[in-house]
């Protein structure tokens, strides 16, 4: 059965091709255990390959099968998987680095706290969680009850976090720090697209 995930990437303009600004600069400042790495939650693959060019061995994954299944075409240096569960296919201790950005906000936060912990359990010693995750005070998703109100996205599930849930959400980490950026779409200067951001060490 489709998502509205799979819905979202059918349409060509949801394939995005460059990375995120502070995603790589957060990548410049650590040094993995180990060259695994998982993109949790890949879209369209654009941190997929920005890890693979880092020289990390990748495993990518996503619940909307319309995603993966176009990325399986593209490539076969990187692993791509359908995680529609929950409960996700990794074994313990594998990961030097996990990519989740743009992720947890769509679940509710019993699940999205499931799911890191699921990630935790599949990080190695020493191991980096590098996110983001939308904060309070953004109005670009139209929430209302917890339903999103875009056009490509309508009806889907996200919530906001506010600072101290978010501290709370990474307090099974050992480091964390934390960082915020605010932008408006163009010529939408009353909207306000907020998001924070994260590195977490096992």
């Amino acid at each position: 059965m489709k998502n509205v995930w799979d819905t979202h990437y059918e349409r060509p303009k949801s394939k995005l091709n460059f990375p995120d600004e502070n995603l790589v600069r957060l990548l410049s400042k650590i040094d993995p255990p180990n060259q695994n790495a998982l993109d949790f939650g890949c879209g369209s693959g654009r941190h997929s390959y920005l890890l693979q060019n880092a020289g990390f061995s990748v495993t990518a994954c996503d619940n909307a099968k319309t995603t993966i299944d176009s990325l399986q075409k593209e490539t076969e240096k990187i692993r791509f998987l359908h995680t529609p569960s929950h409960e996700l296919p990794f074994l313990p201790n594998t990961f030097g680095l996990i990519v989740s950005w743009g992720v947890f906000h769509y679940n509710k936060r019993e699940d999205a706290k499931t799911l890191l912990q699921s990630l935790l359990n599949a990080m190695a010693k020493d191991g980096y969680l590098v996110g983001s995750i939308r904060a309070e005070g953004d109005t670009h998703l139209g929430l209302k009850a917890g339903k999103m109100n875009l056009t490509d996205l309508s009806g889907g599930y996200a919530e906001t976090y506010s600072l101290s849930e978010l501290k709370e959400f990474l307090s099974p980490f050992s480091e964390v720090s934390i960082g915020y950026s605010e932008r408006t779409p163009l010529g939408k200067l009353n909207e306000r697209i907020c998001h924070w951001f994260f590195l977490a060490k096992k």
